[in-house]
């Protein structure tokens, strides 16, 4: 990066002294001195975030500012973002841009601001990277304008373009949000509607629908379908023309890339089966600066009988015709003007957009009874907003003029009278039974009313070897391993791109994970692929790969059931746009990542519950055109909770407003997983356990984003360094069933074990392997359960997915006793090798002595009873009187006593942490007091409670967290009154969100790593909990929990409620 010849000279200073293996000269002029090519010898180190000031002498007209942090994939050293500000007196200063880190030259990041104005000073502040350590700056550079430049006549002005400035597709569902806000409309996403309700003289009542919640019924007066094909109408037996036979026309927009099809033209004229023809709109997107057209595909297709499948299978036809490199986004679906209009009821101003037979029923869209070319005007967005106004008015008239459907019991719960799904005849494909999740749009609603649901038999929509619910991490390798082993194989995915957190969830960048076998494939196809956007190219890399393979996608579908006989699975249930139905297979993978089927069939889970609010930090990326990775962190979100991800997807359209779009992806870390055969723990993790049915190796360390709760880390916290772990395929079976194996997210695992086993890498390989385990037992008489083993392993082995030694190993616990009476010995012994960077003397080995403790604490606790006695040392005592005490053993409670009494004051602590949280969640004096509360020795309260009446608002979160903790064990009435005062401080209370208003405010504050809001809300429900608990005081405790029993989100609610219930004692 050439340095510009009207480079103004300055002097600098940094906000941090540099240091490292890169100081700076004395005086400073390495960011000065033009050059910024290689970090090794031409950097300035760091050790944070840091402001540096430069000094152009004098006041001068400057044009631009620039700084070039240095950046490298995976590197500790990377910026996030930098704040440009100038200043006349290095008093009062103008902020001029803010600059995300995403522009990479090279070996370094550009970051430039235009500045036009005079000034003496500008001022770059630049902010690390959430798990960089350090910050390795190459150059600054201020520029002037260039007078030679100046001195010429401008150019002429382009002449005016209609529509210059284009609306994003963020401000149009900004807009729409409010408006339906603003009229009390309540509204959710990612609901199909999969019924109609008939009330008791068979007229429409209401539908049901089904989303990640569950199934629920919605009982209305009347019905506005505004589905793009009149699926509910249909549903509710209105009469449509046949579908056209032959190929029909669709329309697809992509921006950005060239035309596939030959040279654009003014206007589509296509012919004949498979014609393609392309349009060049004549409207452009700028970003990243790019300009990028925006074309518009006209294509013949086929869509036999205009079926959902149908429909899906020219959708991906469609794809294949038109991916280009350069594209930097597409249509989510294609467009068509419905050739097979619904009937009328023909008389009235508005008959034709009523279905002719079915009552309280209004149509808004292309398939109302009116001329295909009026159809194809009324689709329009301004026309067909005028028409859903009309619509919506004339409908709200006519349910005023109703009577209510029904008349709920005076309990609100029970059945509904005068509304029911109704029955019919059936002649069953398969034996078995439908089983789904029946709660309201809510898991934590309880009491609701409900409505009968007759005898009836599901449509068959399709029998498979292997069904893949989620087309995300694990389910898109998944489609592709089994359809290459020659499985009959059908991916189903709700959004309309493969690849989930990776590329619709926008974290394009692996962090960790080992990256062999089908990942290393995997990623040299992207490559190979070469498209300008990586996130665009892994979307339309997995597609292919899978399509080749031949496996089926069906793209915005969902899993929301399913199919089971007896203990086995036989099929996933499948809501499209269509409706619902079932898809047989022999072999379902439930790649929800959220074990969404298997939680339906039946299955045991592990989720948030009333022993800790505990949750990995969440994100919901904003979509800048052409952008690639974009990691966030700065919520929690609860997948099963529909109202939950309803209000994050508002608020994070507030919170990223100036966005081109948001992503549709939530970027949960933490999910609810199965009870698996066997349950993989932190122990088993550290120690690297092996399996005699290892078929997946994964690589990581402890990346938590948030806090641990595993006894074991309250003795000593997780360590940074690598760790290689195991995962067996019994981690994959959800206890109790057979015919369905889960990966991804809702493995069988301890939530603080998740972190090192859910990489991308290492579920890439995970879905691919599952994926070949049910072809394998396709061609075969048996069931998951029974799959080749060795067969499975020795493919996994040969495309390097797995070490040649798998085939031999054998599971490594139970440990021998010698090895935990070594474990025992070394929990206090010295350790003379450097530790590793970042960590204390021995935390390697006394974490891995820990986890052999904890694995066998029959075996160890006697021991430590023993050194403990023995010990002469107070440090040993201490360290022994610890980790007993953390097993509920008081044997070393005077210990503990002494040390927390003796802390006249609380050491550092830490607040809430999602993005870049690695080690300590508690402090040193934060971990006694826990260890001091499961001892439950009667003298433990005074201790903690003179360590409570230190605490405030301005006290970090794990001294909160760590009083409440113990004391809530100890379960002393006397500590219900200090807490409530406690509560009662300044800023520790107020921090619910039971409405959207609140929701919106809260996304005011930070940016897409904020901590504060659940730091906060944190602090205040964990203290409830512990009032509550020790028997409340004014019933302050009782009243703030039910509060967050209401909270919109979902993890929070969850946790007051199984409170409220007596859930969860912490004991």
């Amino acid at each position: 990066l050439a340095a510009s010849p009207n480079q103004l000279p300055l002097k600098y200073e940094g906000s941090l002294p540099s240091g490292g293996r890169h100081p700076d000269t004395s005086p400073p002029r390495r960011l000065s001195d033009g050059a910024c090519s290689k970090p090794e010898t031409e950097s300035v180190e760091y050790p944070g975030d840091v402001a540096i000031t430069c000094d152009l002498g004098s006041e001068q007209d400057v044009k631009e500012a620039a700084i070039l942090p240095f950046y490298r994939d995976g590197g500790d050293f990377n910026a996030e973002s930098v704040l440009v500000q100038t200043s006349l007196d290095k008093k009062a200063w103008k902020d001029v841009a803010a600059v995300k880190c995403d522009r990479v030259q090279g070996p370094v990041v550009l970051v430039t601001a235009p500045v036009g104005d005079k000034v003496r000073y500008v001022r770059f502040n630049v902010t690390k990277a959430a798990d960089a350590k350090r910050l390795l700056i190459g150059e600054v550079r201020i520029t002037k304008p260039d007078t030679a430049a100046a001195a010429q006549p401008p150019p002429p002005a382009p002449a005016p373009k209609p529509f210059a400035r284009l609306a994003k597709p963020l401000q149009v569902k900004r807009v729409l949000d409010q408006a339906l806000l603003d009229a009390k409309v309540d509204f959710l996403f990612g609901c199909f509607a999969t019924d109609v309700l008939r009330d008791e003289a068979g007229q429409p009542c209401g539908i049901v629908m089904a989303n990640r919640s569950g199934r629920q019924a919605v009982l209305a007066k009347v019905i506005i379908d505004a589905t793009d094909r009149a699926w509910v109408a249909r549903m509710a037996g209105a009469q449509a023309q046949p579908y056209p036979r032959g190929p029909q026309v669709f329309h697809r927009v992509v921006v950005g890339g060239e035309p596939t099809a030959g040279p654009a033209i003014s206007e589509p004229r296509p012919s004949g089966s498979g014609a393609v023809q392309v349009r060049k709109v004549g409207l452009t997107f700028a970003a990243a600066n790019k300009t990028h057209e925006i074309y518009e595909y006209t294509l013949q297709l086929s869509a036999a009988g205009g079926s959902y499948a149908a429909l899906a299978a020219a959708d991906q036809t469609a794809r294949d015709k038109t991916f280009h490199l350069g594209q930097v986004d597409a249509s989510e679906v294609l467009f068509q003007v419905p050739p097979d209009p619904v009937k009328g009821a023909g008389a009235g101003d508005l008959g034709a957009f009523r279905p002719a037979g079915v009552p309280r029923m209004y149509l808004v869209g292309g398939c109302a009874d009116v001329p295909r070319e009026e159809a194809a005007r009324l689709l329009r967005p301004l026309a067909l907003m005028d028409l859903g106004t009309k619509i919506g008015a004339a409908a709200a008239a006519e349910a005023k003029s109703l009577p209510a459907v029904s008349e709920p019991r005076p309990s609100g719960s029970g059945a509904v009278k005068g509304a029911k799904v109704p029955g019919g005849p059936v002649v069953p494909a398969a034996p078995g039974d439908v089983k789904e999740i029946l709660v309201g749009v809510r898991p934590t609603q309880t009491g609701l009313p409900t409505v009968p649901s007759e005898a009836r038999g599901l449509r068959v929509l399709g029998r498979y070897d292997v069904v893949v619910i989620g087309g995300g991490t694990g389910g898109a390798p998944a489609g592709i391993g089994a359809g290459r082993q020659g499985a009959k194989t059908l991916l189903v995915e709700y959004l309309h791109g493969l690849g989930g957190v990776g590329t619709t969830g926008m974290i394009s960048k692996y962090y960790f994970g080992y990256r062999g076998g089908f990942t290393a494939e995997i990623d040299a196809a992207v490559k190979e692929l070469g498209a300008a956007n990586e996130v665009v190219g892994k979307i339309e890399c997995w597609r292919r790969a899978n399509r080749k393979a031949g496996t089926e996608i069906w793209f915005g579908a969902m899993g929301v059931g399913a199919f089971v006989e007896g203990d086995v699975v036989k099929g996933a249930i499948v809501a499209t746009p269509e409706g619902r139905g079932v898809v047989l297979a022999k072999t379902v993978i439930d790649s929800t990542g959220n074990a969404d089927i298997a939680a339906a069939a039946g299955a045991q889970t592990d989720y948030t519950g009333g022993d800790e609010a505990s949750v990995q930090g969440a994100g919901l990326p904003p979509l800048n055109l052409g952008a690639g990775y974009t990691n966030t962190d700065y919520m929690f979100a609860d997948d099963t909770d529909v109202v939950d991800f309803w209000q994050l997807f508002v608020y994070a359209r507030e919170k990223f407003k100036g966005a081109y779009d948001l992503g549709q992806l939530v970027d949960t870390r933490e999910r609810r997983r199965i009870v698996g055969d066997v349950t993989i723990s932190p122990m088993d993790i550290i120690l690297s356990r092996t399996w005699p049915d290892t078929v997946v190796l994964a690589k990581s360390n402890f990346d938590s984003h948030g806090f641990t709760v595993h006894p074991l880390f309250w003795a000593m916290p997780p360590g940074h360094e690598s760790i290689t772990a195991f995962v067996p395929l019994r981690a994959l079976l959800p206890k109790g069933l057979d015919g369905i194996v889960v990966t991804g997210l809702g493995v069988s695992a301890h939530r603080d074990a998740m972190p090192v086993i859910r990489m991308q890498p290492d579920v890439q390989n995970q879905g691919y392997a599952m994926g070949v385990a049910a072809a394998m037992v396709a061609r075969s008489a048996g069931t998951i359960r029974g799959v080749d083993l060795r067969g499975l392993q020795k493919h996994l082995v040969q495309v390097q997915c797995l070490p040649e030694e798998v085939l031999t190993d054998k599971d490594s616990f139970p440990m021998p006793k010698e090895k935990v009476a070594a474990a025992v010995t070394a929990l206090a012994a010295p350790f003379a090798e450097p530790p590793p960077r970042g960590q204390a003397p021995g935390e390697v080995e006394r974490r891995r002595a820990l986890a052999v403790i904890f694995a066998q604490p029959q075996d160890a606790i006697p021991l430590i009873e023993r050194a403990y006695a023995a010990a002469k040392a107070d440090d040993a005592k201490l360290i022994y009187a610890h980790v007993l005490a953390l097993f509920g053993n008081k044997t070393g409670a005077d210990t503990l006593l002494a040390r927390v009494k003796s802390a006249a004051a609380f050491d550092k602590g830490w607040n809430y942490t999602g993005m870049g949280q690695f080690g300590r969640s508690v402090s040193e004096l934060d971990q006694y007091i826990i260890a001091l509360g499961r001892t439950r020795d009667p003298r433990a309260a005074d201790a903690i409670l003179e360590k409570v009446a230190l605490l405030d608002a301005t006290k970090e979160f794990s001294h909160h967290r760590a009083c409440a903790v113990a004391l809530e064990t100890l379960g002393d009435p006397r500590a219900a009154r200090p807490l409530a005062d406690l509560l009662a401080k300044p800023g520790m209370t107020g921090h619910s969100t039971v409405t959207v208003d609140e929701a919106k405010r809260i996304a005011a504050v930070g940016g897409g790593t904020e901590n504060r809001p659940r730091n906060e809300s944190l602090r205040e429900i964990v203290l409830a909990r512990a009032l509550y608990r020790c028997g409340d005081s004014g019933g302050v405790g009782k009243k703030t929990l039910e509060r967050y029993a209401q909270d919109l989100r979902g993890h929070y609610a969850r946790h007051a409620q199984a409170v409220l219930r007596g859930e969860g004692t912490n004991k």
